[in-house]
């Protein structure tokens, strides 16, 4: 048990009920702050929020494409413990999913475009002293999700969030 500052003690079984709100509270704060769009061109502003749930809109591809540049599909060779993971945060589906190397990955083929898929997980990564913001998506198939980088999708023109 932890000491408070008071002197009372607080229960220690509650420290991964509290990370993992924590965890959700900050992704859900830093893409309300961050997800802004545009529409156009720069003086045309538009904030959209996106949670877990929501549904994304991958737009068809350009013509003489025949893949994405800001997607990723993977599909898993074998199954994963589904039940670690919190299914309306998306806290454990990257730990999880990506647990080994049972893992097929390429470039998200344009047959893949013009459908809406649900958004599964929200994270943020710093990569090279840059912050990476990265949706996983839900397929059709339960071995497989989709790896958008948002700002490179954003910037391209690849996805629409409703």
């Amino acid at each position: 048990m932890q000491k408070l500052p008071n002197g009372a003690k607080a229960p220690s079984n509650n420290k991964h009920l509290v990370a993992s709100v924590f965890t959700y509270m900050r992704v859900i704060f830093l893409f309300l702050l961050m997800d802004i769009f545009f529409a156009g061109n720069a003086q045309n502003l538009t904030e959209k929020s996106i949670e877990v749930g929501q549904f994304l809109y991958i737009n068809p591809c350009n013509k003489n494409q025949k893949e994405f540049v800001s997607m990723d599909v993977y599909a898993r060779t074998k199954p994963y413990n589904k039940k670690l993971i919190d299914t309306t945060t998306g806290d454990g589906l990257l730990d999880e999913f990506f647990k080994d190397k049972s893992i097929d990955a390429k470039r998200l083929p344009c047959s893949m475009g013009g459908h809406k898929y649900r958004i599964a997980a929200l994270h943020q990564f710093n990569e090279g002293g840059q912050n990476k913001r990265v949706i996983l998506l839900y397929t059709a198939y339960p071995l497989t999700l989709i790896w958008v980088e948002l700002d490179k999708a954003l910037e391209l023109g690849e996805i629409k969030i409703d």
